[in-house]
């Protein structure tokens, strides 16, 4: 990635380029070592159990899908897989909506493995300073009010 970098460090455009293109990789990247740092569920999978637990009541498969950035299907295929391994149950609402309810396994599995992603949460920013963390917070929501622009810029094509 070093190379790719220096190659797109010349103007704003490549720069660009390169970070778009970078984005995906690092996503790659981390939901490979994830994966190495626990086995019981996937990383797309304890995404799920995050953007729940988070996710303002109800809890639909459609609200927690939103905030994962993913379809209604995906996150029913996720919580098909988290419920078989006891970690959440599927419930029909009054208005047939499907909901998701965290288990008491969702308490013991981040108890077990809380220190694991505390040490990996501290390696990954190791090299930022607070201000630094910040700064990346901010232009993260930078780049989340782009890619609004840009999601609506493709539902206007289609």
């Amino acid at each position: 990635m070093n190379e790719l970098f220096e190659q797109f460090n010349c103007d704003t455009q490549h720069r660009v380029q390169a970070i778009f293109s970078s984005i995906f990789v690092l996503q790659n990247r981390m939901q490979t070592a994830g994966e190495k740092l626990q086995t019981e569920i996937s990383m797309k999978q304890w995404l799920l159990l995050a953007m729940t637990e988070f996710c303002p009541e109800p809890r639909t498969l459609t609200n927690v899908g939103n905030l994962m950035g993913c379809s209604r299907q995906n996150v029913k295929k996720l919580a098909l897989a988290l419920e078989k391994k006891g970690f959440v149950r599927l419930l029909l609402s009054n208005n047939n909506s499907v909901l998701i309810e965290l288990t008491e396994e969702v308490k013991r599995y981040a108890d077990e493995i809380g220190e694991r992603h505390m040490k990996a949460l501290s390696l990954l920013f190791a090299d930022f300073s607070e201000e630094e963390i910040e700064q990346l917070f901010s232009l993260y929501t930078k780049l989340y009010a782009g890619l609004e622009r840009m999601e609506n810029y493709a539902e206007e094509l289609g």
